[in-house]
């Protein structure tokens, strides 16, 4: 059994591993041909072209890459395996501190009933997801295909302290949600909801096989990415944090990334993946770890000659 739990365990790490890596890869290449055709023009793109072929920022691109594998590996794991380090759940704690923050209602069952169109929750269940993964995957290509190295660091830096420490929150304060604390609710959404409802069954299902694993059950296939969590939302965290990171690069796309983080807000509350104060503690956690990135890399950070 010891055996077998093995090879899962690095067949789930060699999957998350190649994702963590590829996706950030294309996107990089993707954000670099875009910048690329933007410069030519504005008359830049020989200059741009210099810079990115510098063997410096070269080896800079594939640290940031690297660290993008280890970063996705570490978070994924604490996240899975909280409940078997910390078998307890918080949900009804958090349930109560939602209801005294919103006058003792219920935000996602508020939320909910307030969107409750069918065409809403349709366009929610097909965005959510889309969003938080298309916003991602955006950040990535532009911060790391830019020229100027301490934006790339800077960013890097930020999205690392903002993900580790959401991952150790989950630990420290594990829970599920409101839709796995009280299913009922949304059970009359069923139909409106159906890739949040197949999705929330299939890491339902691999938090299980985590725990039966942990009490000595027999071997079964977990997947690194499934991991089950609420406290805070780093879906929320992470528009928030690129809306930030966008307000000083490019007014538009923190205009694009503030919507978004608002609409992943308040889905995360309406699909039943989060409480209210979920999405409160990841805003927090964006503007604490932007301000904290700002200060390691003022403090530790040389600069690379090569502007643009």
């Amino acid at each position: 059994m010891f055996s077998t739990a093995r090879e899962n365990a690095l067949a789930t790490m060699k999957e998350s591993s190649i994702n963590a890596g590829v996706n950030p890869l294309y996107a990089t290449l993707f954000g670099m041909l875009l910048r690329f055709g933007v410069a030519s023009h504005r008359g830049h793109g020989r200059r741009y072209l210099q810079i990115i072929a510098n063997p410096r920022w070269l080896t800079d691109t594939i640290r940031l890459l690297v660290g993008m594998i280890f970063l996705a590996e570490t978070y994924g794991w604490i996240k899975l395996l909280v409940p078997a380090i910390h078998p307890v759940l918080y949900d009804a704690a958090l349930y109560r501190i939602d209801e005294r923050i919103f006058f003792g209602m219920s935000p996602p069952i508020f939320f909910l009933q307030l969107f409750s169109n069918g065409w809403f929750l349709r366009f929610i269940d097909r965005a959510y997801a889309n969003f938080f993964i298309a916003g991602m995957l955006f950040a990535i290509g532009y911060f790391f295909s830019m020229p100027k190295r301490r934006i790339r660091i800077t960013f890097l830096t930020s999205s690392t302290l903002m993900w580790l420490a959401g991952a150790w929150l989950y630990m420290l304060v594990p829970s599920l949600g409101p839709a796995y604390r009280f299913p009922d609710i949304w059970l009359p959404y069923v139909k409106e909801l159906p890739r949040t409802q197949w999705s929330q069954s299939m890491l339902m299902r691999n938090y299980q096989a985590v725990i039966r694993l942990a009490q000595g059950g027999g071997p079964e296939k977990i997947v690194l990415s499934f991991g089950v969590a609420a406290f805070p939302s780093l879906h929320v965290a992470t528009q928030t944090q690129v809306a930030i990171w966008m307000r000083k690069e490019w007014r538009p796309g923190a205009t694009v990334f503030a919507l978004a983080a608002l609409i992943v807000f308040i889905g995360s509350m309406i699909t039943g993946w989060h409480y209210l104060i979920d999405g409160i503690a990841g805003v927090a956690l964006a503007f604490g770890s932007y301000a904290a990135s700002q200060w390691i890399v003022k403090k530790e950070f040389r600069p690379f000659r090569a502007r643009f």
